[in-house]
């Protein structure tokens, strides 16, 4: 397990995490043909093989069956940048895995994993590395492929901070930079990030009333006191932006929680569907030799891009091809251009107005209003609903008050002395335990939750740069300030690109789930299986 993974990713109670010498829990066969078993010599009974990893990829029995060998692609120089004990700095590119006693290759993918009730094993971490730096490198050297590279802020803020540049001087830089190696369009995931809010802020304001028709009904008439199954879920809305807490809760917490998670698809996959979408098309290519790398600044956003909610296999197209971080693109420049940082870039590009939060003018780039360092949910979300449902602007900042720790804080809408809104930030796996913990127990006292994996949020995420001067929360604060004094503040609904999205999601059947997502209930184990998932002590 690389190290960069996000704690609610990597736990979830203190002894569940496979360690690369044992068994992933994954079974070679579905559960149906488990079921059946082989009768071997004296009537003895011989159960289907499950998969495993064996520690330098030696290939082992195991109690429990054959365990894998993973097969190295020596000619790949490929650095992993996976700093997990199956993967780390080695050199070598882990392309497939392999069953041991046929020879034949196992088809696990990084989506059975993460469709399995299992935690986010080295199986994982291993299968991972096909959005490694050396895989983009291929990519960008396949002459019929042409690579779309979209920013995440705070890896922007990280790129910056690390070359003593403000945020708009290193983007132009890399604006340059990226034209000279080859990457003919470098967006910007600020303008997805407003589609992101916007659409978060309508299913707030639309389970808001739904909850509140609930309560009236319940009052009014006993008979109609439980909503129907089609209803949608009520409150509280827990933000699902992180995809390590959406990991976590699908494969610990079930159904219970999932049906309050919003929605809303992240900025990072939003903005694949521009660039499939709309920036193919003004390329004049098929959208799947557009190749979409997005550079974040946590590994978990790997996790999310090889969700199968976001490829379509019947045209061959994923919506995020590629995820690297903060810290394999720094490696990239460094590595690609000969230079030692982007200081050393003696060139600026111009930046796209449409699909780049920046001033027409090209001097100034624009944020959404945000509170804390993770996309700014609670603050827009707030501000939204105090206007849609209670007529009131909120002027100036939210202030936020703290609680047990610095990562969780509290917000509330209060109107002529009466608390209409109460809103929180949670930051970190305890965070995330504590609030589930609430939940169950039906002690939530709050009506939406921005909860994200990483202590500090996103700015601290474990695919940033590294300051050998400053302790992390540091630098994230460093990053975060950084970035409200950069950047102007824009409304989410004044970003051009929301505009041209609404236009692409008139014109789809499906509409508005360009911009939603569906989760799934892996926390059981399958009938007739003898797997134990998180949910279970080992």
């Amino acid at each position: 397990m690389a190290s960069g993974f996000s704690g609610a990713v990597k736990l979830a109670d203190i002894n569940d995490f496979l360690t690369p010498s044992q068994q992933c829990i994954k079974p070679q066969l579905d559960a149906k043909k488990r079921k059946d078993k082989k009768k071997i010599g004296g009537g003895t009974e011989k159960k289907p093989s499950e998969v495993g990893i064996g520690r330098r990829g030696k290939r082992t029995r195991g109690k429990r069956g054959v365990k894998l060998e993973m097969e190295m692609d020596l000619d790949d120089d490929t650095d992993t940048m996976m700093s997990g004990s199956a993967a780390s700095g080695s050199g070598m590119h882990f392309d497939q895995i392999k069953a041991s006693s046929d020879g034949k290759t196992a088809k696990i993918t990084l989506n059975d994993c993460l469709a399995c009730s299992g935690c986010v094993t080295s199986a994982e971490t291993v299968l991972i590395t096909a959005q490694s730096l050396g895989k983009f490198e291929t990519l960008l050297a396949n002459k019929d492929k042409s690579i779309v590279l979209s920013i995440s802020p705070m890896s922007l803020a990280g790129l910056a901070a690390a070359s003593s540049l403000s945020l708009l001087e290193t983007a132009k830089r890399l604006a340059f930079l990226f034209d000279q190696v080859g990457i003919p369009k470098f967006v910007d995931q600020s303008v997805a990030q407003a589609v992101a809010l916007l659409t978060s802020c309508e299913e707030f304001v639309e389970r808001y009333r739904l909850h509140q028709q609930q309560q009236q009904q319940q009052s009014t008439s006993s008979s109609s006191s439980t909503p129907t199954s089609s209803s949608p879920p009520s409150l509280p809305v827990l933000c699902s932006e992180c995809p390590g807490w959406v990991c976590y809760a699908e494969k610990t917490q079930g159904a219970n929680v999932l049906k309050y998670l919003s929605k809303a698809r992240s900025p990072q996959q939003i903005m694949g569907v521009l660039v499939k979408e709309l920036l193919a098309k003004e390329m004049q290519k098929p959208a799947k030799d557009v190749v979409h790398c997005a550079v974040m600044p946590c590994y978990d956003k790997k996790l999310e891009a090889s969700r199968e909610e976001f490829a379509d296999a019947d045209s061959e197209r994923k919506d995020v091809e590629i995820v690297l971080t903060t810290a394999e693109m720094m490696e990239f420049i460094t590595k690609r251009a000969g230079i030692k940082g982007l200081r050393d870039v003696k060139g600026v590009g111009k930046l796209d107005p449409v699909y780049f939060n920046v001033s027409s003018d090209q001097s100034a780039l624009y944020r959404p209003p945000a509170l804390g360092a993770s996309g700014g949910y609670l603050d827009n979300v707030l501000r939204y609903a105090a206007r849609a449902l209670f007529g009131h602007d909120l002027e100036g900042d939210i202030k936020l008050t703290p609680g047990r720790n610095p990562d969780i804080q509290e917000a509330t809408l209060t109107i002529k002395g009466e608390e209409k809104l109460r809103f929180a930030l949670a930051y970190g796996f305890r965070n995330i335990q504590n609030t589930m913990r609430k939940l169950k127990r039906n002690r939530n006292p709050y009506h939406y939750v921005e909860l994200m994996a990483c202590p500090a949020g996103c700015a601290n995420g474990g695919g940033q740069l590294k300051s050998e001067a400053k302790k992390p929360r540091e630098l994230a604060a460093e990053l975060q300030q950084k970035y409200y004094e950069e950047l102007r503040v824009r409304q989410p609904e004044d970003t051009p690109m929301v505009r041209a999205f609404r236009s692409l999601s008139s014109r789809f059947e499906k509409g508005d789930n360009l911009a939603t997502t569906s989760f799934r209930d892996v926390s059981k184990k399958e009938e007739g299986s003898e797997v134990a998932g998180l949910t279970e002590t080992w």
